[in-house]
């Protein structure tokens, strides 16, 4: 699975082969068709256990925080730590929906999941921190989210993490 997730989030799905796949992760073509029926199942396997990944960091990151913490600002500094311009390669649900979509349908599902899932932890805080109209405020930081995400991968820097922090600090002083 993490040779197979490090291939997948570092190059186009096409160009990797089941081949590649299993030298990577020293098992043979065999063995790795015994686990996952086909290259596609293998990457549907890849994309939900990247959201568990990130839905248990998350976690972990916000229970860690002080109480005196705004963890609806917090997250953005999560956010800030996760978009390393050395190793980041992109949102892995959008670029699979962009790559897939039509020929691996499952993909958006897991990708609609992902964001959806932003989106909950952001109302949840919203409602957790007493903030009021708490779904809307859960829908416009998700929007900051994920638009700074899209400006890292292109800017190369996790500078846009910082500012959606920021525009969130108004929104939610404001």
């Amino acid at each position: 699975m993490n040779a197979a997730i490090d291939l997948f989030s570092t190059n186009a799905y096409s160009e990797i082969s089941v081949d590649e796949i299993a030298q990577k992760a020293g098992l043979t073509k065999m063995t790795l068709y015994q686990h996952y029926k086909s290259k596609d199942r293998l990457l549907l396997a890849c994309l939900k256990a990247r959201l568990e990944r990130r839905e248990m960091k998350l976690d972990l990151f916000l229970e860690g925080l002080s109480p005196k913490a705004d963890p609806l600002l917090a997250i953005f500094d999560w956010l800030e730590g996760w978009l390393n311009p050395t190793n980041f390669k992109g949102c892995a649900f959008v670029k699979a929906f962009n790559e897939l979509s039509v020929i691996v349908p499952e993909v958006r599902g897991i990708a609609l999941e992902a964001k959806e899932k932003i989106q909950k932890r952001l109302t949840s805080l919203a409602k957790k921190t007493n903030r009021s109209n708490p779904s809307t405020l859960g829908e416009e930081l998700a929007l900051l989210f994920e638009g700074a995400q899209s400006l890292a991968l292109v800017q190369g820097s996790a500078r846009p993490a910082k500012v959606a922090r920021r525009i969130a600090s108004a929104i939610l002083n404001g």
